[in-house]
């Protein structure tokens, strides 16, 4: 009996690993497999920059540390990187961000995620970073700090 418990999960095992690489069992067991975010790549978010690719991601890099998201994963070579933590999204949804080099001078950046809130959201904030990192749009102003009034303004203001 456990002779044959042992045959049918080696089966098992065996035909995951045609299906899918070892790594790739084990990146989605763990749940950083980039499969999902690429298979949902038809539905991404798309802009074309016309800029190097090394610049695209360099700067989607910095707008992401800005914005304060998590960089999961990252793989400049392959051209995505995965974040999370995506301002009123759930801190565990995923966003990939796709890189496809078009030309030396051209690239289109894709983001893609389960979560049409946190894909737009992340496009939102992403593209609009990236439109001040290259120069189409001004900086933004910083926000302003809320001064605390003091009683006295109130007291004067009640007097008044």
């Amino acid at each position: 009996m456990r002779f044959l418990l042992i045959i049918v999960v080696v089966g098992i095992c065996s035909s995951c690993c045609v299906i899918n690489t070892g790594e790739e069992i084990v990146k989605s067991v763990w749940g950083s497999s980039t499969r999902v975010l690429e298979k949902e790549r038809d539905n991404a978010i798309t802009k074309i920059y016309n800029e190097p690719y090394a610049e695209c991601m360099h700067n989607s890099i910095i707008v992401a540390g800005k914005k304060k998201w998590v960089i999961f994963k990252k793989d400049e070579a392959k051209g995505y990187m995965v974040v999370m933590g995506i301002k009123d999204a759930v801190n565990t949804t995923e966003v990939g961000i796709f890189f496809v080099k078009l030309s030396d001078t051209q690239t289109r950046i894709e983001l893609s995620s389960l979560s049409t809130f946190a894909k737009r959201q992340a496009a939102k904030d992403l593209f609009h970073g990236l439109d001040i990192a290259f120069g189409f749009l001004p900086p933004d102003l910083p926000e302003p700090k809320e001064t605390p009034k003091n009683d006295t303004d109130q007291t004067k203001s009640q007097k008044s």
